[in-house]
């Protein structure tokens, strides 16, 4: 894993300014960043949240809020320098809840479509157009993480979907059930790019500074198992039961998370400083955060890549991998939920790659892996093209799907760590949001492309390109870190 002192690996001194002009056109926030060098930087490498996809793509939403110690508005948990304080151990169980619901309805709802239609075009519409308001909204969660209650938007948000899950069951029977499962899934998207930051925001909050990343891959790692956890039990479910049984247990995961947050979750929170409106203030800090990203060429080349990396990699994944499974090969939902397991143990297994060898692990180790990633999905390409059986065909993407996913995962750790270590502190999480809005422009257009591609052409073909164009953006990534040398 990148280290978050010493020399960065463009020549860069950690203690300095990442740019000096920019923090002379900004003193507040260079001021505030002089401060903070005496001490110990929060900003270290933490491990990447899930972003709202059936693959996790490169560059996926963190928002690390890093803003200076607040007044209270609920005592501190972390004067023990306890790591599981009362309200992180809260904050960590909501979130089991609040994700497994949103993993669940993810899932389940376009694949319900996908089971009824058959059409591979009308699948990777849906998810695209869900993924939509994650994109547009994720530059917004970064200000709200930095400036609001997160408490109360969190239970907020919860509450919201655990009605809206006892809605969609009330009206599935109605004609309109393509529209209204697109609807329900936008709804989905735009609180997960609000939520997200604001439990990676409140970690610093309720934490000991030295505990933040212990708790952070905590965090982390609550994320990632709920990632397979849902998957499952919403395949199985769905499978066995139908639709109704599932989006009652999403409402039900939706309401205990939001009961555990007004219950016991105690998050200090100051207002900031702001002198103008609401809007002009988020504009403001999104400015900043532009202004440091266009003086750093590196950060917009792994940005790019990290664009069309999901662009052809992630969203084949994420479309091909139910159509083939339950349309090609004709087999079950229950199949559908344990590769989505799989692709889970195989993000858990990525990083745990970078934690256990972070000396191997720096960003220029990211286009090897994107290479090799490369490998795995031309596997399930010629596993598809060769093997006849369904059951042997599933078991071999199995395991390109787990190698693939090892792949990726450490590399998107590698480039997000050094994105949040490059940022100044006060901006972090407005630069990170911004990362991840442009990393995932494209994602709704491979979608689309995706479902088009499986009605019109055989699957082995649709992977085979796929890897070629993923191995593509490896090469650039090499080349840009050649450049910066």
């Amino acid at each position: 894993m990148v280290e978050a002192t010493g020399r960065s690996p463009y020549g860069q001194e950690r203690g300095e300014p990442p740019r000096a002009a920019f923090f002379q056109r900004h003193l507040h926030t260079y001021r505030m960043y002089e401060r903070r060098k005496g001490g110990s930087d929060t900003r270290q490498t933490r491990t990447a949240p899930r972003a709202p996809s059936f693959v996790p793509p490169v560059l996926k939403g963190i928002s690390m809020s890093t803003a200076s110690t607040p007044h209270n508005d609920a005592p501190h948990d972390h004067a023990s320098g306890l790591l599981v304080t009362p309200s992180f151990r809260a904050i960590v169980v909501a979130q089991v809840f609040s994700l497994l619901g949103i993993e669940i309805l993810q899932f389940v709802l376009p694949l319900y479509l996908l089971n009824l239609t058959g059409s591979g075009a009308l699948y990777g519409g849906v998810v695209a157009a869900g993924f939509i308001p994650y994109i547009g909204l994720s530059p917004v969660g970064g200000v709200i993480a930095d400036r609001t209650r997160k408490r109360g938007v969190m239970a907020a948000l919860d509450a919201l979907l655990a009605f809206m899950m006892l809605g969609y069951m009330a009206a599935s029977g109605t004609q309109h059930l393509v529209a209204l499962t697109i609807f329900v899934l936008m709804v989905a998207f735009a609180a997960q790019a609000i939520y997200h930051p604001c439990v990676q925001s409140a970690v610093p909050l309720v934490v000991p500074q030295e505990r933040i990343p212990q708790a952070t891959a905590i965090a982390n790692q609550v994320s990632m198992i709920t990632g397979i956890g849902g998957p499952v039990i919403g395949g199985m479910i769905f499978g066995f039961f139908g639709l109704a049984p599932i989006m009652l247990v999403a409402a039900a995961s939706f309401g205990v998370s939001c009961a555990l947050v007004l219950g016991f979750v105690r998050i200090p929170y100051e207002p900031p400083a702001r002198t103008a409106g609401m809007v002009e203030t988020a504009v403001s800090d999104l400015r900043d955060a532009l202004g440091f990203l266009r003086g750093r060429p590196v950060l917009w080349q792994i940005i790019i890549a990290a664009m069309f990396v999901n662009l052809f990699g992630s969203s084949f994944i994420n479309i091909g991998t139910p159509y083939i499974i339950t349309e090609s090969l004709g087999l079950s939902n229950q199949l559908m939920g344990v590769a989505q397991g799989v692709l889970a143990v195989g993000g858990l297994l990525g990083g745990a790659v970078v934690m256990l060898r972070p000396e191997r692990m720096t960003v220029r180790t990211s286009p090897w892996l994107i290479g090799l990633a490369t490998v795995g999905i031309g596997v399930v390409a010629a596993v598809l093209l060769v093997v006849g059986e369904p059951l042997v065909a599933f078991a071999g993407m199995l395991v390109s799907y787990l190698w693939v996913m090892v792949c990726c995962m450490a590399a998107s750790i590698l480039m997000t760590s050094f994105l949040q270590m490059e940022a100044p502190a006060e901006l972090t999480g407005k630069v990170m949001s911004l990362a991840m809005m442009f990393g995932n422009l494209a994602t709704p257009l491979g979608q689309i492309a995706y479902g088009a591609a499986f009605d019109l052409a055989a699957p082995w073909v649709v992977a085979a390109v796929a890897a070629v164009a993923v191995g593509l953006v490896g090469v650039y990534l090499g080349r840009g870190y050649a450049r910066e040398q």
